[in-house]
């Protein structure tokens, strides 16, 4: 989500392809089709995630407060009512499907629908939901809320034994993990010169945790928890106006969804994992593109939301009208 925490929005990267060539000098390229519509237009979705064993996806609502479920025949229905159990926003979610959990990011923020809350005076609340996957249960859920104080859960990554680690972006920007073990929430890194963390993703070994923040990718290195950044070429930009949302690990690869620019690239990486060596456009300005947030790769495909509409604010705080809104479109890109 957004680096300024009066706002939400998403941060973003734009990107230089090996022949020096940038995204933003590219008027189109279109290689994404559309896996599915939501008609729902006031939802100002964030996040998605997939159930592999039922062939089911999550969508959630920045402005509801809700989340919805896509059953595999197509038909859609609320899996988390509006608030329920405190929810604020929806911004990151993850399907924990061995162990049918679906975890759920969720901040305080002008999106949501009635919210009033002031940073300066009552603080930000936020807090990390864990939901069965199945009945939409809760299960539990671990809270952050104090007084002049602005916490942002922002996105979280599931390891292989269950264990989640979650990015805190606003005050005190930081890593937090949920394990299957301790089953509390335990702050296990603070950013030092970094702001603004945000999308996440695990090597194939779960020894490297990327991080995507504004000034680019950085890597802690797991167990020790050390920090390095990611090395990127020159004519690669993954900072500022370029940055990332969503971040995925493929193929010794990492995804990235970059908003503000309306692209989603892919960038090869060294053999060690610590250097990007190429990168590749996959989507430059799609049609239905309007603040492109986070997607679920799914075998050899990236499904992703393509039109969050952050923006769609009229001065006075409130939403356009329906009739300026679009349908939540549900992309989908072939990998290679």
């Amino acid at each position: 989500m957004n680096p300024s925490p009066s706002f939400i929005h998403i941060i973003s990267f734009s990107i230089l392809v090996a022949f020096s060539v940038s995204a933003q000098s590219i008027t189109r390229i279109s290689h994404s089709y559309t896996a599915f519509t939501i008609t729902e237009k006031d939802l100002l979705p964030e996040s998605i995630a997939y159930d592999s064993i039922k062939n089911e996806f999550f969508i959630g609502s920045t402005r509801k407060g809700k989340i919805v479920k896509i059953l595999r025949n197509g038909d859609l229905q609320d899996f988390i009512l509006p608030k329920q159990h405190g929810l604020w926003m929806i911004i990151g979610i993850k399907a924990d499907v061995e162990r049918r959990n679906l975890w759920v990011c969720s901040s305080g923020g002008d999106n949501l629908e009635g919210y009033r809350f002031k940073d300066k005076n009552e603080g930000r609340p936020a807090g990390v939901f864990k939901f069965n996957l199945d009945t939409g249960k809760l299960i539990k859920k671990y809270v952050l809320d104090s007084p002049g104080k602005v916490h942002f859960f922002n996105d979280l990554v599931i390891n292989k034994k269950g264990d989640v680690y979650i990015t805190h972006m606003f005050s005190e920007p930081s890593i937090y993990k949920i394990s299957t073990t301790e089953n509390k929430l335990e702050k296990i890194f603070v950013f030092d010169n970094i702001k603004y963390p945000n999308g996440l993703a695990l090597s194939n070994n779960e020894s490297k945790l990327y991080v995507a923040h504004s000034d680019g990718i950085s890597i802690i290195n797991i167990p020790d928890y050390k920090i390095q950044p990611l090395k990127t070429p020159e004519n690669i930009k993954v900072s500022k106006q370029e940055s990332i949302d969503g971040l995925y690990f493929y193929n010794n690869s990492l995804i990235g969804i970059q908003p503000d620019i309306n692209t989603v690239q892919q960038f090869t990486l060294d053999k060690l994992g610590i250097n990007i060596i190429s990168s590749k456009l996959l989507e430059v300005n799609h049609p239905v593109m309007n603040n492109p947030t986070t997607g679920e790769v799914i075998g050899n495909q990236l499904y992703y939301i393509a039109n969050a509409q952050f923006g769609s604010f009229n001065d006075d705080g409130s939403l356009f009208p329906q009739e300026k809104l679009y349908e939540t479109y549900i992309l989908k890109l072939i990998l290679e």
